[in-house]
């Protein structure tokens, strides 16, 4: 039994520190309402059927296990029943609908680039270096820089994402959902709207080579 408390200790835990990960990364940008409810959904679902299987596994474990005195089988086992059958394929069903629904409705918003961004960044991946060109629109001013580039906060900022020789992917993991592929040949987009002013590290999350671990940058966040 002290095992059981020990694993669901542990368990409440971990889902504590995801919380609290998920909102400090929220935090530092203007998370699109969609997103946040199909990030909110699919962690509630999960967590109710990991909890839902939990409980069935230890009811299982306990009424089923070898004890003294019972060495025969219980008279009158049910081997089939449709409604129980029903209901395992129709709720998985319906629970994979709400998230297809969910997520179209975030790709929707998050894919749909902004029509006057504040700020237009051309992200170049190398081996093993991030390159970027910002525009500023307002002024119409650029800035060429290696490793880093800078916006203010609550402005919009239009991604438009490049590789110069092998497939790269940019993410800045304290910035919720700013995570894009550097496809060679190919230009992939996003947008984002940082709220909290500060220094974020840059990371290349597919392997690119040798150097794929020193692949580091810089996003500076400037107050408004």
């Amino acid at each position: 039994m002290w095992r059981l408390r020990a694993r669901a200790s542990a368990a409440l835990v971990l889902l504590a520190v995801l919380f609290l990960a998920v909102g400090d990364a929220a935090a530092a940008t203007q998370m699109p309402a969609e997103l946040g409810i199909l990030v909110n959904y699919v962690l509630i679902m999960g967590l109710a059927i990991g909890v839902f299987v939990g409980v069935v596994m230890v009811y299982t474990i306990l009424k089923f296990r070898m004890r003294k005195g019972h060495t025969e089988p219980a008279p009158n086992i049910s081997t089939s029943n449709h409604s129980l059958e029903a209901a395992w394929t129709i709720i998985p069903a319906v629970i994979l609908l709400v998230v297809g629904v969910l997520a179209f409705q975030a790709l929707a918003v998050t894919d749909t680039l902004p029509a006057h961004p504040d700020v237009v960044v051309t992200v170049i991946g190398h081996q093993w270096y991030w390159e970027f060109y910002t525009n500023y629109t307002a002024n119409g001013t650029s800035v060429h820089s290696l490793g880093t580039f800078t916006v203010k906060a609550n402005q919009t900022v239009q991604l438009i994402v490049e590789a110069a020789d092998v497939m790269h992917s940019f993410l800045v993991p304290q910035i919720f959902g700013l995570h894009i592929d550097a496809v060679p040949g190919h230009v992939n987009q996003f947008w984002f709207e940082a709220t909290v002013p500060g220094s974020y590290e840059i990371v290349c999350t597919q392997f690119c080579g040798t150097g794929h671990y020193t692949m580091t940058g810089t996003l500076n966040v400037l107050p408004s």
